[in-house]
């Protein structure tokens, strides 16, 4: 089975037209100008995926702001973004649904006037995610992606981000199939392949998450595949070929010494 290609009338067009058109803003001063800006952000997201569904444009990288030195924090992640990181890419850990904590929305908060032309892409590890979205989306996200594994409602999850203005996405674990998920995927915008277990580490299941990226890419659409877990410049020419659009790496980058460089060899150029 294939997803039907939605236009604007179509479930994501909440707000925004899922080829492309914007998000709609209401208000005005600061807030309506972030809301204005983020609406061009997630036009930006939309596009691409649309984009992706013809053909294959290069892959974006989102370097995951967790393996950054928080000392040198907003320093190093405005090197990856000069460097070519379109995206950014925040792990919310809560301690509850993810056995560790890490970052909260001051962070989001923080970065996001600095670097206002970036991508800012949450993912929510997190019990009850339908409660964090409006906490996240006014920090500054620009997409918002959950498990649905900690929702009871996990379509109103997809909804409550959407009327947030943002674009959405759905987390796949690596013990959770894409048919089981399938409806969820035929409304977000994007699709997050976990290689790891989110907060426990372990073996990275490449393998898995290929196939996967490989299913995904087979019901059609325009859902944009990423992957995350510790995809690196060895990795990355097999997810690629697979199909997948972003890449998360953490350490990939900020690790790096030349995080262009970095970035370039992820993508392959």
């Amino acid at each position: 089975p294939r997803m039907a290609t939605r236009g604007p009338a179509g479930p994501r067009a909440a707000g925004g037209g899922a080829g492309g058109g914007g998000v709609a803003v209401s208000g005005g001063g600061a807030a309506g100008e972030a809301a204005a800006a983020r609406g061009e952000r997630v036009a930006a997201v939309r596009r691409r995926a649309a984009g992706a569904a013809m053909g294959a444009p290069p892959a974006v990288v989102s370097p995951s702001v967790a393996k950054a030195d928080f000392w040198r924090l907003g320093e190093q992640c405005a090197a990856a973004v000069a460097g070519g990181a379109e995206w950014l890419h925040f792990s919310v850990q809560d301690g509850v649904f993810v056995p560790k904590v890490s970052l909260g929305s001051p962070v989001v908060a923080g970065l996001r006037d600095r670097l206002a032309d970036t991508v800012f892409d949450v993912k929510l590890g997190t019990a009850d995610p339908l409660h964090r979205v409006k906490e996240f989306a006014d920090a500054g996200a620009d997409i918002i992606s959950f498990h649905p594994e900690a929702a009871p409602q996990p379509m109103a999850v997809l909804d409550a981000i959407r009327a947030a203005g943002c674009a959405s996405g759905v987390v796949i674990n690596p013990g959770t199939s894409v048919a089981a998920v399938a409806p969820l995927l035929a409304e977000a915008d994007v699709a997050v392949v976990m290689l790891v277990n989110p907060g426990h580490g372990g073996p990275r299941r490449e393998a898995l998450a290929l196939e996967k990226v490989r299913e995904i890419k087979a019901l059609g659409g325009s859902t944009l595949v990423e992957v995350d877990g510790g995809v690196s410049a060895k990795s990355a020419p097999d997810f690629l070929e697979a199909g997948a659009d972003v890449l998360v790496a953490g350490g990939a980058v900020f690790g790096a010494e030349d995080p262009s460089a970095a970035i370039d060899a992820l993508r392959g150029a």
